[in-house]
């Protein structure tokens, strides 16, 4: 577990992030909780730009697919002490990083890992993002977009791909260009969309496309 440094400071007044490996087994359950409450939100606000779940996804159901396999959690905090070693300084377990805090005060982002195929492709993996509303913009989808080319292989993948990156999801694919990602593939109309129609009494009925990217860890 490394702490990240943050590239500018926080509105919370952070100045790192410290990275958790967590299953559900380990996992604090407010935290699961926690997290749980914000994919729900993730799921209603974002109107299926990062998701292609609907909203409505109970807290069993989320366990299931967001805890299936490994998630790693980002928690933001405050270091005034100038030592360098802090990049790599051991910060104890998840809730030791907590410090006290409600987790909405502390998650600075979370995501899973897991095989993308079965059996003989099961070492090429999968990830899911979630950035709360409350600390977007700050550079920390990249952040842990960078945490997750390191913990991945560690965990013995070969390669992540992405199977839906929405078009009109312009922030994920500019963290996945800069990190390196190829687009290898396209899913035309894979996206349902909705948007109100010139009455404004009914919605109209769309589709994006979206991209496959793909990145090799070897």
């Amino acid at each position: 577990m490394k702490a990240k440094s943050s590239p500018d400071p926080l509105r919370k007044n952070w100045t790192h992030i410290s990275v958790h490996h967590i299953t559900l087994s380990t996992a604090p359950l407010d935290l699961v909780k926690a997290l749980y409450k914000e994919f729900s939100s993730e799921l209603e606000r974002d109107q299926a730009r990062t998701y292609p779940q609907e909203a409505g996804m109970t807290e069993d159901e989320f366990k299931s697919y967001f805890f299936a396999r490994d998630v790693f959690v980002g928690i933001g905090f405050k270091d005034d002490s100038g030592d360098p070693s802090i990049q790599s300084r051991q910060l104890g377990s998840v809730e030791e990083s907590r410090i006290g805090r409600e987790w909405d005060d502390a998650v600075a982002g979370f995501y899973y890992v897991k095989p993308n195929y079965p059996g003989h492709s099961s070492h090429i993996c999968n990830a899911g993002f979630v950035i709360p509303l409350s600390t977007r913009g700050l550079g920390l989808g990249y952040l842990l977009g960078e945490s997750y080319l390191h913990y991945a292989p560690l965990l013995g993948y070969r390669g992540s791909i992405f199977n839906l990156v929405y078009a009109d999801n312009p922030a994920s694919l500019k963290i996945w260009d800069n990190l390196g990602f190829q687009r290898v593939g396209l899913v035309p109309g894979a996206g349902k969309r909705a948007k109100p129609r010139g009455d404004g009494e009914s919605e109209e009925t769309y589709y994006v496309d979206a991209h496959i990217i793909y990145k090799s860890f070897v």
